[in-house]
């Protein structure tokens, strides 16, 4: 048995065992680290380094934040804003976040502000309208997975200079269009499996428009400044997010101690052990197995469809933009030769499997969902475990649905 299946294996029995046992995966996850790391090799300056820094400060930068904006009530009653100009209709809420998600990422800061942002806004949203604020979470985040690919963001950048250099282009306007047509399918999915069609009617007292405070203005003015931090001047989001959020703490416009308070540590734990423990997989070849295992029955038909797949399970512990993209889209042009398909059609597959894996709590859209859950005071250990499980599970299930659409020849139609 090599190295590599068992670290596969370990993966699995972290997973079952938090579920099970009712404990933070992460701390598994790092237990793991420390046992399996050891026995396979690795120094203990190898596997900190394992610990990934960006991801832990987007996540803490961005639940920092949505701290301030949650103890001071400024997200509240900027959602009681977004209802008073949608009338009050409660069905216009779903549509409501999905475009604020696809909005924030297409205007040029892409995907990762918005995700922060739409996850932040849907715990006041659920409360104020009754939907699930995990559904309408998910729902803006599927939106931001379309904006994402207009062509003035860092995803599309990236992804074309990786292309150019194979020589393929005209790829972008394809791409979303797929995404788009694909994230309102998968919303209605979403809305359908959360049985968002039982929340109708209207919000009561929506005569009157909210008035703001000192505080809550200076809030939502941060969170300007971060979106157009981010979306012209390329501003980290984690960091200017961390920036912003003390630098209301400072003026006032909330109280530190209630801040930390708020800010979900089990959960920065829980995602970045388990990233540690991916990245111990990652090394002896876990990955690389699976991937090697799939490649082997890819054929003009499959090729397409197991390569989103092969993307699809690597975003799952990992970054779409940091890792999977460039790592996978360099490929594209030789296996297009290799197999006899369009390169365009695996770029395509690759953007679509790419985002929507993200929804895995291991990854950054489900890490912040999490992340953004977890400032419910009424969210607890046992229910962050389940949360981790039905992330994980939703985020299979989305990838399942593309890549059988993808068999179908649907992404080739284009």
């Amino acid at each position: 048995m090599s190295l590599a299946f068992i670290s596969l294996l370990v993966l699995i029995v972290v997973i079952l065992a938090g579920f099970l046992k009712k404990v933070n995966v992460g701390l598994l996850a790092v237990l793991a680290v420390a046992i399996f790391g050891t026995v396979s090799g690795y120094s203990d300056k190898v596997l900190i380094q394992g610990f990934n820094a960006g991801l832990f400060i987007t996540l803490l930068g961005v639940s920092f934040l949505c701290a301030v904006g949650i103890s001071n009530q400024s997200l509240e009653l900027l959602v009681k804003i977004f209802l008073h100009l949608s009338g009050g209709y409660v069905v216009a809420v779903p549509i409501l976040i999905y475009m604020i998600g696809f909005g924030i990422a297409a205007i040029g800061p892409g995907c990762i502000p918005a995700l922060g942002i739409v996850a932040a806004l849907s715990l006041p949203l659920g409360k104020s309208t009754g939907y699930d604020s995990v559904m309408l979470a998910i729902i803006g985040q599927i939106g931001s997975f379309a904006g994402r690919f207009s062509p003035i963001t860092p995803e599309s950048i990236l992804i074309g200079e990786i292309a150019a250099k194979q020589g393929i282009y005209n790829f972008q306007s394809t791409v979303l269009i797929y995404a788009t047509v694909t994230t309102f399918v998968l919303s209605v999915v979403i809305y359908l499996i959360f049985k968002g069609f039982k929340i109708t009617g209207k919000v009561s007292e929506q005569e009157q428009m909210p008035k703001l405070n000192r505080k809550q203005i200076l809030t939502l003015f941060g969170f300007l400044i971060v979106i157009v931090s981010c979306a012209f001047f390329k501003r980290n989001v984690g960091i200017i997010s961390f920036a912003t959020g003390i630098a209301l703490v400072v003026l006032g416009a909330a109280d530190e101690k209630t801040v930390f308070r708020t800010v979900s540590w089990s959960t920065l734990l829980m995602i970045t052990g388990v990233g540690m423990l991916m990245e111990v997989v990652i090394d002896v070849g876990g990955v690389k197995l699976l991937s090697e295992s799939l490649s082997a029955i890819m054929h003009p038909r499959t090729a397409v469809a197991i390569q989103g797949l092969i993307g699809g399970i690597m975003t799952w512990f990992s970054s779409a933009l940091g890792v999977v993209w460039p790592t996978l889209v360099p490929t594209v042009g030789s296996v297009a030769e290799k197999v006899g398909v369009s390169a365009n059609d695996l770029i395509t597959i690759l953007c679509l499997t790419g985002s929507f894996a993200g929804l895995s709590p291991a990854s950054t859209g489900g890490g912040l969902i999490m992340a953004a859950k977890a400032t419910d005071p009424d969210f607890d250990k046992e229910q962050e475990n389940k949360l981790f499980i039905k992330l994980f599970g939703l985020s299979a299930l989305m990838l399942a649905i593309i890549v059988v659409v993808a068999l179908m020849g649907v992404y080739s139609i284009l």
